[in-house]
């Protein structure tokens, strides 16, 4: 069963990593005006190349700003930032697809790919939701063509579910029986 009210107080840090919960309601102004600034600059072509097209092409604060408020309200989103850092690498979403599964979405600036922050995020979302139980399953879909994100998922014990979609394959993580990353 999803808890979505701890969903709502997602927060955890790995070794080099803090994972936060956006409240975008609660921020001061100057610090909304910074993570829309942070948006606009994450969310580059190679970083959204294999993403949905509602996140490409953001280069406004206005553009930001309704992209933040689909993704506030289609899911729970949470920062990644490194450790006593301000500045955002990445971002984690996690929506409810029924009763016990949790659709999961990530990722990372371009400038911290291929440094392991993948696996380190990952490895802490899955043990903090097996902590909390959360969900009984987080699945992820990823773009046939994203060999880095297959791979990623692989390496943290999700399973690639049978293909129904050309352009798209699902992993699973079963967080009730599945062997711990």
């Amino acid at each position: 069963m999803i808890n979505s009210q701890k969903l709502k107080t997602l927060t955890f840090a790995t070794t080099r990593l803090e994972v936060v919960n956006i409240d975008f309601y609660s921020m001061s102004e100057l610090m909304k005006s910074t993570l829309l600034s942070e948006i606009i600059s994450l969310l580059s072509a190679s970083v959204v190349e294999s993403l949905p097209p509602y996140f490409h092409e953001i280069n406004t604060t206005s553009e930001a700003e309704t992209w933040l408020m689909r993704m506030l309200s289609e899911s729970h989103l949470c920062s990644v930032k490194h450790k006593g850092c301000d500045s955002i690498i990445g971002f984690v979403f996690l929506s409810k697809s029924d009763a016990a599964t949790a659709h999961l979405g990530y990722l990372l600036a371009e400038p911290h790919w291929h440094q392991g922050y993948g696996s380190e995020l990952l490895t802490g979302l899955l043990q903090r939701c097996r902590h909390n139980q959360w969900a009984e399953k987080l699945i992820g879909g990823v773009d046939m063509k994203n060999e880095a994100s297959k791979k990623l998922l692989q390496k943290v014990v999700f399973v690639a579910l049978e293909e129904n979609n050309q352009n798209i394959i699902f992993y699973e993580y079963n967080l009730c029986g599945q062997p711990h990353p």
